[in-house]
């Protein structure tokens, strides 16, 4: 069979080794694969590069000052489509479009009218929603029935003038329920619950987990905690994109303060961020590490990974710390609290601090012990992804019908 995917990045960054991890799956089992994308580190043979720089920046223009993402890039679209038809793809499968590179509406209308079929992952809410990706940090369930008033609209994805959320949610889901053979993935089945919920009715709904590699997230030793004289000391983990989150200061100060004989090691952080931590001698502030292995190495050493989010669709930091023998405490908001069972951490509400700090102290006194191997199966991107082929298989044997 001969699958394309379309995404914004290819090769880098979450989405992009999904996408790549997905290509080599399909290759090794003797398919075609091709990949669509906007940005690309060594892309494949069989890629397609979707516009250039000066159309994606007025698409973020017309996105900014309209509200209405993915409208935009009408000629990038349309040369996109005759790629599709000259490769004759048996599915095509969406994972983020929400980039500034694409004409959503344009590239439905093709898909729907050539009867191909489709698989979307939704690594966020963007599909089912007026404009955003996440909406649980705001309470908010008007894209159910009909967006407007977005509280969202001058920060996520920012729009200067117009609230279209109204009509982005109408326009997106009139065109996803036209399709003739619709699959929708959620990486968590927190998501795939929500998908249920929206105006999308005309779509199958699975669930399939973003993997790791586990040949590289598994427990080991490192140079880490000698080289950051921290061989002895317990060691509290955490990601900067949430701890430095406005939400999450009053937490993050009291961990620090609470935790005087132990050390904080933020990954992530910009020069910013490291001056704000400066009058800690207990955080070790670390930028962003885009080596895998490196980033191991500081799941491996840590003695507990504490997860500040309040929206996550499936928090792969979770599935990397588990994967290296290390528990996690995180906060019970979206997919993130699937991942953790009863023995390899705990769940705690959002912003409730006493809990969050006595569960810290439970690990500290009381290690946390579980089988790694097992959590190892759970989340190996091969067991993950080979469902893909199975759903793949599943819908060219109903198109077949």
């Amino acid at each position: 069979m001969k699958i394309l995917q379309i995404n914004a990045v290819y090769g880098f960054a979450s989405t992009g080794i999904i996408v790549k991890d997905i290509e080599n799956l399909l290759v090794n089992n003797g398919h075609t694969s091709y990949v669509a994308y906007q940005s690309a580190i060594n892309p494949p043979k069989n890629s397609y590069k979707i516009g250039n720089k000066l159309d994606w920046k007025l698409h973020a223009v017309y996105s900014r000052l309209l509200g209405k993402q993915a409208y935009a890039s009408k000629l990038a679209t349309k040369e996109l489509i005759n790629y599709i038809k000259s490769i004759a793809p048996d599915i095509v499968h969406f994972h983020n479009l929400h980039s500034n590179y694409i004409n959503f509406n344009m590239l439905c209308d093709y898909l729907a009218k050539s009867k191909i079929p489709v698989v979307i992952t939704m690594h966020d809410c963007w599909f089912f929603t007026g404009k955003c990706t996440h909406y649980a940090a705001v309470k908010c369930d008007k894209w159910q029935t009909t967006c407007g008033n977005c509280p969202q609209n001058k920060n996520e994805q920012p729009s200067l003038f117009l609230d279209s959320t109204s009509k982005v949610l109408k326009d997106r889901t009139n065109r996803l329920n036209k399709l003739n053979n619709l699959t929708l993935v959620g990486c968590s089945k927190w998501i795939a619950g929500e998908a249920e919920k929206s105006l999308i009715k005309n779509a199958e709904i699975q669930v399939v987990y973003n993997g790791v590699d586990t040949s590289v997230f598994t427990p080991h030793e490192s140079n880490f905690r000698k080289d950051n004289n921290i061989e002895n000391d317990f060691v509290i983990l955490g990601m900067a994109n949430k701890w430095c989150l406005d939400i999450n200061k009053n937490a993050v100060n009291k961990i620090i303060e609470e935790n005087q004989d132990s050390k904080i090691v933020i990954v992530g952080c910009n020069d910013e961020q490291k001056n704000s931590f400066k009058q800690y001698e207990n955080v070790i502030c670390l930028g962003f590490i885009k080596d895998r292995n490196e980033l191991a190495d500081v799941y491996s050493s840590s003695d507990v990974f504490v997860n500040l989010t309040h929206a996550d669709t499936l928090p792969t930091v979770n599935m990397e710390s588990i994967c290296c023998g290390t528990p996690v405490i995180t906060y019970n908001c979206c997919g993130s609290p699937e991942l953790i069972d009863g023995d390899s951490g705990f769940v705690v509400e959002e912003n409730d601090v006493k809990s969050l700090l006595q569960k810290i102290m439970q690990i500290k006194e009381n290690p946390l012990q579980f089988n790694v191997k097992d959590k190892q199966e759970k989340f190996d991107k091969n067991t993950c992804y080979n469902k893909y082929l199975d759903i793949y298989n599943q819908l060219l044997k109903a198109d077949e019908v």
